[in-house]
């Protein structure tokens, strides 16, 4: 796949970044809607971090055998068969009937979605012109972040018209819908026939010392998203007594945050030389940004949103733009480099939701806030040690 020399693609790029508009509506849909799934299903915040664990659980394991999958097929094909199954079990989520349920078909949209994201960046990075690769994969964070912002606000007052089954319905077959545009739209793979996934290689991006300090910093940043993001609506509901609709505006402010601040870090990424303090900055906020909503109130809440948002959007532009300029082997390999990094990340934020959730019942929510903040904070330490490879990015 080569569109370099001959203009950008724009159908394959508007595929992709429809793809990930639709795929975050999905990772964000069912806590947008759990107020009603709780109210039907007798269930409280435990229940939305168990759901929210399941996911996590799924988006991170299988994280590393999509990059392998992504070297042995392609990128392309490894994205369609992904949303295909995030797609199919989100639409059988809507017909969930316990929490068990609701819990192992999140663990399978986390499996597909495993599948999508870095075949997705390498997608991105190679539809565009050459030297703005950091701008593709802000972009495609952006689209990420609008459709977290649709989710969030949208389908909650979707689920108020229509019912929470029939709007988790509707993410499910419109991820169909776009397993079928990029299908069409995003031109085959050039697979080398020559090409082997070998041992040797794949143990020199797994014990790559740099990836693993991102993979760290990107959990950091992840746990602050995922907790806002997951959590913020349900919590200014429960505690606030602000309707669902309102709710879910003010939870989708990170996502409109980040909407804005990602494509202008994948600019900055191209440009600036010093990739330590582009993210020693990012989770710095971060942590800022989760700790401010211990104050309780709504006003507290928007300014912990707009930080959160803004971190997230350059954070992540600037860690998977690294991981995939650190490739210093086949182009294949670069899939794996993302993954990689995003599998460390995803699977540690198993663990947050559970822990959030654990503390908000025995201690209530503002020292949840702050715990996770402080968490945050200690897993962006790491890159202040660290040592950056001396060339940004890949030949």
């Amino acid at each position: 796949m080569s569109t370099r020399r001959g203009g950008v693609n724009r159908a394959a790029v508007a595929s992709l970044i429809l793809g990930r508009v639709v795929y975050a509506v999905n990772w964000y849909s069912l806590a947008a809607v759990f107020a009603f799934t709780a109210s039907e299903l007798k269930l409280n915040v435990s229940g939305l971090g168990l759901a929210t664990a399941t996911f996590f659980l799924g988006i991170g394991v299988f994280q590393v055998p999509g990059g392998i999958l992504a070297a042995k097929i392609g990128p392309r094909r490894t994205a369609v068969y992904g949303t295909t199954i995030a797609s199919m079990a989100a639409l059988l989520t809507a017909f969930a009937g316990n929490l068990a349920e609701i819990a192992i078909l999140r663990f399978f949209v986390g499996l597909g979605m495993a599948f999508v994201f870095a075949p997705g960046v390498i997608l991105m990075t190679r539809l565009l012109r050459e030297g703005s690769e950091g701008l593709g994969v802000g972009l495609y964070n952006s689209a990420f972040s609008l459709g977290g912002a649709i989710g969030l606000s949208g389908w909650a007052v979707l689920a108020a018209e229509i019912g929470w089954r029939s709007s988790l319905a509707g993410v499910g077959l419109l991820g169909l819908f776009t397993s079928v545009l990029l299908w069409f739209l995003v031109p085959k793979d050039t697979q080398r026939s020559d090409f082997k996934v070998k041992p040797r290689h794949l143990r020199l991006v797994l014990l790559n010392k740099w990836l693993i300090v991102l993979s760290i910093a990107v959990l950091g940043l992840q746990l602050g998203s995922t907790v806002y993001s997951n959590f913020m609506a349900y919590y200014l509901e429960s505690v606030a007594h602000m309707k669902v609709g309102e709710a879910g505006i003010i939870a989708s402010l990170a996502s409109l945050f980040a909407l804005a601040s990602a494509p202008y870090s994948g600019r900055l990424f191209d440009r600036y030389d010093n990739t330590k303090r582009l993210l020693l900055v990012s989770g710095v906020l971060m942590a800022i940004g989760v700790g401010v909503a211990f104050l309780g109130t709504v006003y507290s809440a928007i300014l912990s949103g707009i930080m959160v948002g803004i971190a997230s959007g350059a954070g992540f532009t600037f860690g998977f733009s690294a991981a995939r300029a650190s490739n210093r082997l086949d182009k294949e390999y670069e899939t794996l480099s993302v993954s990689w990094v995003n599998s460390i990340s995803l699977s540690g934020d198993f663990v947050p939701p559970l822990l959030y959730s654990y503390v908000v019942i025995q201690y209530g929510y503002s020292p949840a806030w702050l715990f996770m903040a402080a968490l945050a904070f200690v897993l962006i330490i790491p890159i202040f040690f660290s040592k950056v490879p001396s060339q940004k990015h890949a030949p």
